[in-house]
């Protein structure tokens, strides 16, 4: 079962959920979870709505037993730029202040990260939504603790975007394409780079790859053996390369990052070689 999750406290996920109950046929299965009806769309997809902002929803394991959990979520940045999204979650160093544990990063789903991404980029063009940008994100926030497969897909980055309908209809278009994705098969994981790792959408996007967690430059000095190893093995389906943007990294972090991604047993691939 693939349950996706909607929280009381996000405008844009409310936004998405509308969508999905007008669009997609989502209806009350007679179940509630914390106060707020279950919504069903097969045996096999379910939504649900927290109360809890949803980086803290470490506690979903208790209440459902799933292949994957999907979180229709805002995204919220500086810069407003309105903007498609989709990520892994993780915390790649030792602070945790949205969500999470330290040095902790939960199961990515590569497989459901690339066909989200695929389709934010079709709706862009299908629905003329020249103004936002539609990308990657590398792991970040919580929650972390999961041991259920987990990717966000977002709409962003004002609460002005937050309830734009076109926009969550992209949204909810890439998040329905992840309740029927499957999650084996072979991926990478990406080093260097942004934030929001252009270099990665192209491998995504014009090559097929399937990526899962993204540690960006400004994280790389803090990684560790054990992380690297997270990354790895707290992936669905197997992972053999590690992905460098070259030029997107130093060569402090490059002999930093280097000797882990070796002892790791990665075969380490330039991004202009992939």
């Amino acid at each position: 079962m693939r349950v996706l999750v909607t929280s009381e406290k996000d405008i844009a996920s409310q936004t998405i959920k509308r969508v999905l109950v007008n669009e997609y046929g989502f209806s009350p299965n007679g179940e509630h979870f914390e106060g707020s009806p279950i919504l069903s769309h097969s045996d096999s997809t379910i939504l649900i709505t927290t109360g809890r902002d949803m980086i803290f929803c470490d506690h979903l394991e208790s209440h459902f037993s799933a292949e994957a959990f999907i979180f229709c979520s805002r995204h919220r940045a500086e810069s407003a730029k309105p903007a498609l999204l989709v990520h892994s979650t993780g915390n790649l160093g030792s602070e945790a202040l949205f969500g999470g544990h330290p040095f902790q990063v939960s199961v990515s789903a590569p497989q459901l990260v690339a066909a989200a991404l695929k389709r934010l980029s079709v709706e862009k063009v299908r629905q003329t939504l020249t103004e936002f940008d539609v990308s990657l994100e590398v792991t970040h926030h919580g929650p972390t603790s999961l041991n259920t497969p987990i990717v966000f897909v977002e709409l962003g980055s004002t609460e002005e975007y937050w309830t734009h309908d076109e926009g969550a209809r992209a949204v909810a278009a890439a998040i329905m394409d992840c309740t029927k994705e499957p999650l084996l098969g072979e991926a990478v994981i990406g080093f260097g780079g942004t934030h929001y790792a252009s270099k990665f959408n192209r491998l995504v996007l014009e090559k097929g790859y399937k990526i899962g967690h993204m540690a960006p430059k400004y994280s790389l000095n803090e990684l560790t053996l054990d992380l690297v190893k997270q990354m790895v093995t707290r992936t669905t389906g197997y992972v053999k390369k590690a992905i460098v943007d070259w030029k997107g990294m130093n060569a402090e972090n490059k002999e930093h990052l280097f000797p882990i991604l070796t002892e790791a047993g990665l075969q380490i691939v330039r991004d202009k070689d992939a």
